[in-house]
């Protein structure tokens, strides 16, 4: 019961979006991102650096209050199959590059379906295509990785081997199974 009035006083007190299942129409966790401004152009008015939240949001949340802040921000809960986040890094720190490899690969400039995209700075001297693989088993990362180095050649830039910014199905299931086995010992 303490859980549960937890998660309740953080619904009152953080704005709530809900996504994908756990959306009565099934809002995609990008279209809230977007309606959020989260994708919008905010360092030198050309790329993207991070969210910069408002107090006020731009879209009423589904729980909670219309008001962000900034030290508990917002939270957004969704129940979707598994996605898988890729980053692949461009040895250019031309950012219109990134911006425009990024486009042509996503499903939503016409590239590869169930792939979003977002190119961004990464460091001092490059740049990185943010990936998320809807359907990982379907296109995975090697199509994704083939992809950007082919549109990578095209504008004359080379490109590092992407990686995983988060741990696959099976070696979640692998850590599970040496925790619990651990703790029998």
């Amino acid at each position: 019961m303490r859980k549960r009035n937890g998660l309740a006083l953080i619904m009152k007190s953080v704005p709530v979006f809900l996504y994908a299942a756990a959306h009565p129409t099934g809002k995609a966790l990008d279209t809230i991102r977007r309606e959020l401004g989260y994708y919008r152009p905010n360092f030198m008015g050309n790329q993207w650096a991070g969210w910069t939240m408002p107090d006020m949001l731009l879209e009423k949340p589904d729980e909670g209050p219309s008001e962000a802040s900034r030290a508990r921000g917002i939270t957004m809960i969704g129940a979707r199959p598994w996605v898988a986040l890729y980053n692949i890094p461009i040895l250019s720190t031309d950012f219109s590059v990134a911006r425009r490899i990024a486009r042509m690969v996503s499903a939503r400039g016409g590239g590869l379906p169930t792939v979003q995209t977002l190119g961004l700075v990464h460091g001092e001297d490059s740049t990185e295509i943010a990936c998320m693989l809807l359907e990982p088993n379907q296109i995975g990362a090697d199509r994704v990785q083939n992809q950007v180095e082919t549109l990578a050649v095209e504008e004359g830039v080379e490109v590092e081997k992407g990686y995983f910014t988060d741990f696959s199905p099976e070696m979640i299931i692998e850590k599970y199974m040496n925790l619990t086995s651990a703790q029998r010992d």
